[in-house]
């Protein structure tokens, strides 16, 4: 397997399609992973400039819009990063997708893993990844991957430069909203997956004791926000998207975190919290805020660790939430830092800040089951 990784800076969408394409024709890459920001607008412009680079249609390209990007050299704030994989012919890659999911996310979910298990025939995915609009409810997503898929999944929400107002996703040659696109690598791949979201827990433990869609309306029997107050001594305002998460604690299986943020945007004059992803009444649940030096220092351990287990990494994928961007500000380029302190400048990355992150934890066993998450690394290094 070989890897190779660019970015631009590019305004022109086409322009900047065109640089990444032609630094990656000669490489002959089979797969492309490809996070931009969000002004490059809604037309496949991008694209096709990354094809006429290549001047190759057969490369698979998946990916979407984020806060931003990242790269081996930075975290970008304008522009577009691409990761190019080539395993010789060894892996095969497989992409799809599902329009039209934000009414029926769940539903919608089953289709796109019928249509990939179509495409798959009797043969098993390594891994997948997936990318979808953030508009959909990802608890929703998180039921079926969770529940009935026992591959290892990493992806997350696209995102918008924090206007929560659009987001764009790419499969191969086509620039979708509304949708979720799913990639699936079929072949000998050695990864490792490392999922980071270590939050300081505060108050007391409550009970969601109503629910619907992505809104928590209460809590402890009083309006969710009153409870956010009432735990944390203050109320919540647009500048905690994010940064203020509800840790879901699940008495059947304590070793597994998860957080929500939450989004003020999507919240109500009722009191109401909107989330990126539901949480379904009668569960438990403690608020949580991010500290930036811990979120620093565990990106570090996590690098500190990959690097002790042995494995030498010839690429790296990350999804971050956007809300650690928001809270570290230029600090979020440790998130880069970190692997390159390990692993050298020279090895190819890109990813992007996300509002959600998907990806399973590592248990003594293995990977758990694939889970959604927000205020969360993930990271997946590739390796010989």
């Amino acid at each position: 397997m070989k890897a190779f990784s660019v970015s631009t800076h590019a305004v022109d969408p086409y322009r900047a399609g065109l640089e990444m394409g032609e630094k990656l024709k000669n490489q002959n890459v089979e797969v492309i992973f490809l996070f931009s920001s969000i002004h490059y607008g809604d037309k496949e412009d991008l694209l096709d400039g990354i094809y006429e680079g290549l001047e190759n249609e057969e490369v698979v390209i998946i990916g979407n819009s984020g806060d931003g990007f990242y790269e081996s050299s930075e975290v970008g704030n304008m522009g577009a990063a691409a990761l190019g994989l080539n395993s010789e012919g060894v892996v095969s890659w497989h992409i799809t997708h599902v329009e039209d999911v934000e009414k029926k996310p769940a539903e919608k979910t089953k289709e796109l893993f019928s249509n990939m298990q179509e495409l798959l025939g009797n043969r098993k995915a390594t891994f997948m990844f997936l990318a979808s609009d953030f508009r959909v409810d990802a608890s929703e997503i998180e039921k079926i991957i969770s529940m009935e898929i026992d591959v290892p999944i990493i992806g997350g929400l696209a995102a918008d430069d924090n206007q929560m107002l659009n987001c764009a996703l790419f499969k191969n040659q086509s620039l979708l909203k509304n949708s979720i696109v799913l990639l699936a690598a079929v072949g000998p791949i050695n990864f490792e997956i490392s999922v980071g979201n270590s939050l300081t827990n505060i108050g007391n433990v409550g009970t969601i004791s109503e629910a619907k869609g992505k809104n928590i309306i209460e809590i402890d029997g009083t309006s969710a926000m009153d409870f956010i107050e009432r735990e944390t001594g203050k109320v919540v305002l647009r500048s905690d998207r994010g940064v203020t998460s509800l840790s879901i604690i699940d008495s059947d299986e304590p070793q597994i975190k998860r957080l929500r943020s939450i989004v003020p945007d999507f919240s109500m004059a009722d009191g109401s919290l909107g989330l990126y992803g539901g949480i379904e009444t009668g569960k438990k649940v403690q608020v949580c805020n991010a500290e930036p030096d811990k979120i620093i220092q565990e990106v570090y351990a996590i690098a500190e660790k990959q690097k002790e287990k042995g494995i030498e990494p010839i690429a790296a994928l990350i999804v971050s939430c956007a809300g650690r961007k928001w809270i570290l500000g230029d600090k979020i380029e440790h998130e880069v830092k970190a692997l390159t302190k390990e692993f050298g400048f020279s090895l190819p990355l890109a990813g992007f800040p996300s509002f959600g992150e998907i990806g399973p934890l590592w248990q003594e066993h293995g990977y758990s089951r694939n889970l959604f998450h927000n205020m969360t690394y993930v990271l997946m290094l590739i390796g010989k």
